[in-house]
């Protein structure tokens, strides 16, 4: 899914950068989302004023209503033939996950949903996560967790930030004081100098201890980490993949990474340019695939790129974005704004009318 990078002066707002709500701030009025199969056909047409993807059948969109005479926006969510299916009422979603989704109504605290939009934890956190290999981060306010699916603290509320579980591994952070945490978000890469962070497992024991400035979720086996300034490297970081015992596999080379899947993990390159005399900037370069050995299998050439899902990846080229197969071939053509990935045989997409 196409999230910008974002950096937030509170911790506590990361959750909505690592999303899995297609989410576009800002989005102009003729820009709208509809759904469209691996043919490129619209099968939902584009009406929305944002969307996200399908899991268990339902996917969240966001819609203008109107109640006494006041319009606003909201978000519900719509099954498969384009009928609302929970009533849009509320501020923010995150997609469902085994009969679950993140919910927060105006002016409340997060809780769950199911899929007939009734709260079934209570709303009552910070902010929430999606559940993921039985759990779901949560924040109380001042910490992050993990909740069961009862709403009960499984680890208790000690971290910074706590990301989702992969793989049976959660990337968490502690400040170490060194100085002030600066921390960006892009999809489910977190980048935070001046922290800490380890891989725990569902116990909440540490099983990666590490000092990685960046570190993302587990894919395939690998999760992306970063070193930076903290390991001596030179500015900006450079990304590379570990394993679940936090052995480096792909050492650290590229720019910008994705998290594996299906065996393919996007990768950005990047240089150094000499700018004038004694100066130089980093310039970021192209995106293309590697496999899970760091073995390049489609050829640096994209402005953009993300995880492949059911065969198909998103790719920008000249500012639109398009889906490529995993021999690197264009199977929908570059045209829309922004897009998602393909879940459920549907992608969502945002096109300018």
């Amino acid at each position: 899914m196409r999230l910008k990078s974002r950096l937030f002066g509170s911790l506590s707002a990361f959750l909505l950068a690592s999303s899995v709500v297609a989410c576009q701030p800002g989005l102009a009025s003729d820009q709208h989302w509809g759904y469209v199969n691996v043919k490129g056909d619209f099968i939902i047409k584009p009406t929305y004023l944002n969307a996200g993807n399908f899991r268990d059948g339902l996917a969240p969109v966001r819609v203008k209503v109107e109640k006494d005479g006041n319009s606003d926006e909201r978000w519900g969510f719509i099954n498969k033939q384009g009928e609302m299916a929970i009533e849009a009422k509320f501020d923010e979603v995150l997609e469902f996950q085994n009969g679950l989704a993140p919910a927060r109504l105006p002016d409340g605290k997060w809780g769950y949903i199911d899929k007939a939009g009734a709260f079934v934890i209570e709303p009552q956190f910070d902010r929430a996560d999606c559940f993921s290999d039985g759990l779901a981060a949560a924040s109380d306010g001042s910490n992050w967790g993990f909740i069961d699916r009862q709403g009960h603290w499984v680890i208790k509320p000690q971290y910074q930030i706590a990301c989702r579980f992969s793989g049976e591994r959660a990337a968490v952070l502690h400040n170490d004081g060194t100085g002030m945490l600066s921390l960006s978000v892009r999809d489910d890469i977190y980048t935070a100098h001046g922290g800490h962070w380890n891989y725990i497992d569902k116990s909440g024991k540490v099983v990666i201890d590490s000092l990685f400035d960046g570190s993302g979720i587990f894919g395939d086996g690998l999760a992306p980490a970063a070193v930076g300034a903290n390991q001596g490297v030179a500015v900006p970081d450079k990304w590379g993949f570990v394993n679940k015992s936090g052995m480096l596999i792909v050492k650290p080379q590229f720019a910008a990474v994705h998290a594996p899947s299906e065996g393919m993990a996007a990768v950005q390159t990047g240089q150094w340019k000499k700018i004038g005399q004694g100066f130089k900037t980093w310039m970021p370069g192209k995106w293309g695939y590697i496999n899970t050995k760091g073995k390049q299998v489609v050829k640096s050439q994209f402005d953009g790129a993300d995880p492949f899902s059911e065969g198909l990846a998103g790719v920008q080229v000249d500012g639109k974005w398009g889906y490529i197969d995993k021999t690197g071939k264009i199977v929908i053509e570059p045209k829309y704004k922004y897009n998602g990935a393909f879940h459920e045989e549907l992608a969502p997409v945002c096109v300018t009318q």
